[in-house]
């Protein structure tokens, strides 16, 4: 089986590697390809290069990223070589490399500090791509703690330990009515002078029962996460809080209630509402119709930061709709033929960009 360059084989521990010579100097031209991409489609991200005391995040669903080797959880079978997928190490490196460069090129011209992730099969996954060739450069570190998850996708954060520090973190279950699924991931993060950011990460149930016998796990969910959030905003009332993730609803649905009505103290919680390329409307596509599945919802002082999301539709991530028309997210698979994207869902990034004076705190979208 033919490997790329910088990554050994899995009886070497699977570790990636940075090797010398041609196929490093062709990774950066694929690499600047990217960039380029974002150079032309993503102005919002690159609104200008960011100030001391600012932060960005990405927030990304990476659809099944499982290693290739089997082991003993019957639910990943498919996604072996000798599964119904032929889930290969070379497909799992060619993805690895496809994520890293969205890492990176997500941030503009510095990588994102922060990036939350979701349906990562553990922590030998998230060992592997930080040690990427091309995330390395950055130490970025990852927090993740193995979850009830059915089929042991988790959720996880990596950080880069050069620039953000960590004041507590920890995971807490995520209470569904029956069965089991990912816990929630909370971290106290500290940054610029004396900044703290308390950041929620989720992955609420899906619909895979139907939406309605579904709906009511989720609103449990997400009762449950704001009264931890509010627990959090009585500690540090100062700070800015975060819930970020793939909700698996919109967010006017009956699921998302308890959000929209959500007050932590006296402090209203939003939706941060992304901007939109023009030829789409939402973060995932399913029989034509756009959801905003990705959310990012936050609470925060009245003064000092601005907070501004956008949806990453850089060409790569993007596939033509040949079944509903339009665009759609360039997946891994599509049903059982092997696409080479990265996931069903487009990341979102936020930027929370320090302001001098009492300004307000959500920055609407530019009309279009």
């Amino acid at each position: 089986m033919r490997l790329p360059t910088w990554a050994l084989t899995k009886e070497s521990n699977n570790r990636l590697i940075s090797l010398p010579g041609p196929h490093q100097y062709l990774m950066k031209l694929k690499l600047r390809g990217w960039l380029c991409c974002v150079l032309l489609l993503s102005s919002s991200v690159l609104a200008g290069q960011r100030n001391a005391g600012d932060l960005c995040f990405l927030w990304y669903n990476v659809e099944n990223l499982f290693h290739p080797g089997n082991d003993s959880l019957p639910l990943d079978d498919e996604f072996t070589p000798e599964g119904t997928r032929h889930w290969t190490l070379t497909k799992y490196y060619r993805k690895l490399t496809a994520l890293a460069k969205v890492i990176l090129a997500s941030g503009g011209w510095e990588p994102p500090e922060l990036v939350g992730l979701c349906e990562v099969e553990g922590a030998g996954v998230l060992e592997d791509l930080v040690s990427h060739p091309i995330l390395k450069p950055y130490h970025y570190a990852f927090l993740h703690k193995d979850s009830p998850d059915h089929r042991a996708l988790d959720v996880a954060c990596l950080y880069r330990t050069e620039q953000i520090g960590i004041l507590e973190w920890g995971v807490f279950p995520s209470r569904v009515l029956r069965g089991e699924t990912r816990d929630m991931v909370h971290v106290c993060f500290t940054f610029g002078k004396k900044d703290t950011l308390d950041l929620f990460l989720v992955h609420l149930v899906s619909k895979y029962r139907g939406a309605g016998l579904s709906a009511e796990s989720r609103r449990k969910q997400v009762e449950h996460l704001l009264h931890c959030m509010d627990s959090v905003h009585a500690l540090r009332s100062s700070g800015m809080i975060l819930a970020a993730g793939d909700f698996n609803d919109n967010p006017q649905s009956y699921s998302m209630e308890p959000l929209r009505r959500g007050r932590l103290g006296k402090d209203t919680l939003q939706w941060v509402t992304p901007e939109l390329s023009l030829s789409l409307a939402g973060t995932y596509k399913y029989q034509g119709t756009w959801s905003y599945l990705d959310q990012i919802h936050c609470c925060g002082p009245s003064e000092g930061f601005r907070v501004s999301s956008s949806v990453l539709a850089l060409s790569p991530l993007i596939s033509s709709d040949e079944v509903y028309g339009g665009l759609r997210p360039k997946r891994t698979y599509q049903g059982y033929s092997y696409e080479g994207g990265i996931s069903d869902h487009l990341p979102v990034v936020v930027h929370l960009r320090r302001i001098p004076g009492r300004q307000s705190l959500f920055q609407a979208p530019a009309e279009r």
